[in-house]
């Protein structure tokens, strides 16, 4: 039975939802929702998406709809999501879960209240590539993590009404590409036990780079860097016991990398990455009955909101 969809939300990321969703046949974005109705026609008659709405709480009280994507700007994550579940809808999120770890603790007491399915859409953790290196990481082929050096820096456009530098828009490096760097270093090694943050907060007051080093209790360590005011490697080094896994730019989209052992260099293709990844594990979760999924569980989500949070009040001298 088709799983039915609708998108909060008609900006780019909700394009290229719709776009990647149709490989997957058990899946039908069947309504959109927008500010405006007619914003909401526009996106839905040019995708042959049946219904718009012109409102979060129409979309949300549409019968039809089992599953919403909130696919808005940061600000109206949790909001977008609140109104979904307390529709009946189960929820994917698109990262970051929501603008601060307050925030997210609120979406997830509301999943858990109204047993509604809640994800942040992190979609690298999905992603084949990714997948399988974790698969043979877990099986104890690349030994134990000893470093992780992941950066994602890219340069913007500096305009002062563009949302990444935008502080009512949820602006920042951290927020928006930062959290792929972090959320790789967690999903291989945990919450760190110690750590630094440097970087620059620009004339408008959102951070406009970071850089972060990290370190566990077991001597691992991870740098990682973001930025969005210059184009930087986008390369994930992930250094283990016997192998060294590069994964090349964009290393967050990236369906190949690079396994360098003393026995030589492999290297490892998979399926190209894409947003439906994720699609079909909402509906793995949604089919068994459980509320979260365990590779980006509601934990994993809130103590990066919270390690995040930390690290702005830092960068702010708050």
């Amino acid at each position: 039975m088709s799983i039915r969809w609708g998108i909060a939300g008609t900006g780019r990321i909700a394009s290229d939802f719709v776009r990647d969703i149709a490989q997957i046949s058990e899946a039908d974005v069947v309504a959109v929702g927008s500010r405006t109705l007619d914003g909401a026609r526009n996106f839905a008659d040019s995708r042959n998406i049946p219904r718009a709405h012109g409102s979060i709480e129409e979309l949300a009280a549409d019968p039809e709809v089992d599953v919403i994507y909130v696919a808005g700007i940061h600000p109206v994550h949790r909001d977008h999501a609140i109104a979904a579940m307390r529709g009946g809808k189960h929820v994917l999120v698109e990262k970051p879960l929501a603008m601060n770890a307050n925030e997210a603790e609120e979406m997830i007491g509301v999943a858990r209240e109204t047993g509604r399915f809640l994800m942040e859409a992190m979609w690298t953790r999905f992603n084949p590539l990714h997948v399988e290196l974790r698969r043979r990481f877990d099986a104890g082929e690349f030994g134990p993590v000893t470093s992780i050096v992941s950066d994602f820096s890219f340069s913007a456009p500096r305009e002062a009404t563009h949302r990444l530098f935008d502080p009512t828009k949820g602006g920042g490096s951290l927020l928006d590409v930062g959290i792929y760097p972090i959320s790789l270093a967690w999903w291989w090694l945990g919450a760190p036990s110690s750590w630094t943050a440097t970087g620059v907060i620009g004339p408008s007051g959102v951070d406009e780079s970071v850089a972060l080093s990290l370190s566990w209790s077991g001597g691992q360590t991870a740098s990682l860097t973001c930025g969005t005011t210059f184009d930087g490697p986008k390369v994930s080094t992930i250094t283990c016991e016997s192998a060294v896994l590069t994964i090349p730019a964009p290393a967050h989209s990236s369906p190949i990398a690079d396994i360098r052992t003393t026995a030589g260099t492999e290297t490892v293709r998979c399926a190209p990455p894409g947003l439906h990844h994720q699609v079909n594990e909402v509906h793995r979760c949604i089919g068994i009955g459980v509320n979260e999924s365990p590779r980006m569980s509601h934990d994993d989500s809130l103590r990066i909101a919270t390690f995040m949070d930390d690290v702005l009040t830092v960068l702010h001298g708050r």
